[in-house]
């Protein structure tokens, strides 16, 4: 029994330890095919590639220029505001980014190097965070013509800016010259408007007011000055009225009569009459011949200084009146009685004459107040057709001065583009890279000789984990 069993063992060895050079075997076998392949890869990756130079240039996108405010003196003010048509949460940069890889500016950035845009290709195009500045990255398969590409790409686009810049300034005004014409000719209408009134109405500024207004202050403190030494000379009239016990025309006709010479005479023979009859009064009788005489001459006198004053003064005058009138100068009171009829005659003519002068200052007055009133009317057309003048004059101001700012500014929409670094001549390739290949290539033989040792020893790992799981289950 002992001599049977040992030959069988031997035969399980011998296929055991076939079974596990056979293993071997394999798993070398596959290790050798997956990392060639890997390596294999990589050599003709680098074999096979051709060299790629990338050029870079970064360029800089200004911001918004600050706002301008524009006062016309006595018209108006005009605003207006350079910043872009971008929110706060938008970034030109991103527009130009498409810009910089659409297909006119690649055919215009080809056509000025004189090569299809297919073998132009597409830039690669960076946003630097946190700044205005964006890169863009051309590749070729020599430096120089990647730095030139570099250049085109750049004028391209700075060239299409300017063409959209343009196309937006004349599409801006194409609009504003139709608003320029309305406003021009509201404004045409304004100005003709004001100087067919001026010419209708006779009113040309407020000034005619002031000085109308200046000239009734003129009469009115006049009018006050006469009305006041009116009163005072009517106050003098009345205290030589009282004293006198004459009026004013009265004391006129005393003068009158003082100044006629016949009627002097006829008061010097009267007068002398007057006195001889007194004499012989107390010594005779009413009946005595010389008293009698006297008597007759003192009546002759008196009818013909009644008749003389009468024809005088042109009305009937009776004896009383008469004595009253008569001023008598044979002694000084008769003088100063005679100088208070001349100052009572005198005051009463400035009387007359003030009454004259407030009768007309009044009227000046009145005229003036009512042409006042007229300018006052006219004053108010033609304030508001001299308001919408200036509405006119500060629209179309407002629309010419927006029109030149606008055009100072043509960036508004797209802004300003400055290059910061130029395209520059790359001395390594860019692609590929033997290194980072070499270095792929190494872990990846690291991943696949990896691979094959877990397959190799996943035998014993499974039954060690049985093994674990058994013992925990107990």
């Amino acid at each position: 029994m002992s001599s049977s069993s040992e030959p069988l063992v031997t035969i399980e060895e011998k296929t055991t330890k076939e079974r596990h050079w056979l293993r071997w075997f394999k798993y070398l076998l596959l290790s050798a095919l997956c990392n060639g392949a890997v390596w294999g890869l990589a050599l003709t990756y680098l074999q096979k590639t051709p060299l790629s130079f990338t050029s870079e240039l970064i360029i800089h996108v200004a911001g918004s220029a600050p706002g301008v405010s524009v006062n016309l003196p006595s018209i108006g003010q005009a605003n207006t505001s350079s910043g872009t048509s971008f929110g706060s949460h938008s970034d030109p940069r991103e527009n130009y980014k498409l810009m910089a890889t659409s297909g006119t500016i690649l055919n215009l950035a080809a056509e000025s190097l004189e090569i299809p845009a297919s073998e132009l290709g597409k830039p690669n195009v960076t946003l630097i965070n946190n700044t205005t500045l964006l890169k863009l990255e051309v590749s070729a398969e020599d430096p120089k013509v990647a730095e030139s590409r570099g250049w085109a790409l750049y004028q391209a686009l700075y060239k299409q800016l300017n063409i959209l810049r343009s196309q937006e300034q004349t599409e801006r005004d194409k609009s504003v010259q139709q608003i320029l014409k309305d406003t021009r000719v509201k404004l045409t209408e304004a100005q003709n408007k004001l100087s067919g009134y001026k010419l209708g109405s006779g009113f040309n500024s407020s000034d005619q007011i002031g000085n109308l207004i200046g000239n009734m202050g003129d009469l009115q403190t006049k009018l006050i000055n006469a009305i006041a030494e009116y009163r005072h000379k009517q106050d003098s009239l009345q205290q030589l009225v009282t004293t006198l016990r004459l009026s004013p025309q009265k004391a006129a006709d005393a003068l009158v009569l003082q100044t006629d010479q016949e009627f002097q005479k006829i008061l010097t023979e009267y007068t002398d009459a007057t006195t001889i009859l007194t004499n012989l009064l107390p010594n005779r009788g009413r009946n005595y011949p010389d008293v009698v005489e006297a008597r007759q001459k003192q009546q002759a006198s008196l009818q013909a200084l009644l008749q003389r004053g009468q024809k005088l003064l042109g009305i009937p005058i009776e004896q009383l009146s008469l004595e009253r009138l008569i001023l008598d100068n044979s002694n000084g009171s008769g003088v100063k009685r005679g100088d208070l009829f001349v100052q009572l005659v005198e005051i009463n003519a400035e009387l007359k004459g003030l009454e004259g002068q407030i009768a007309t200052l009044k009227e000046q007055i009145k005229q003036l107040k009512a042409e006042l009133n007229i300018l006052t009317q006219k004053e108010s057309i033609h304030d508001n057709l001299d308001r919408d003048l200036q509405i006119a004059q500060a629209v179309f101001a407002s629309t010419l001065t927006k029109i030149d700012l606008s055009k100072g500014d043509p960036f508004a929409s797209f802004p300003m583009i400055q290059i910061i670094e130029e395209p520059t001549l790359p001395e390594e390739p860019s692609a590929p890279k033997p290194k980072l290949v070499m270095a792929g290539a190494f872990v990846g033989s690291l991943f696949v000789t990896a691979g094959l040792t877990l397959l190799w020893w996943r035998e014993p790992l499974l039954k060690v984990s049985k093994q674990i799981v058994k013992k925990a289950i107990e």
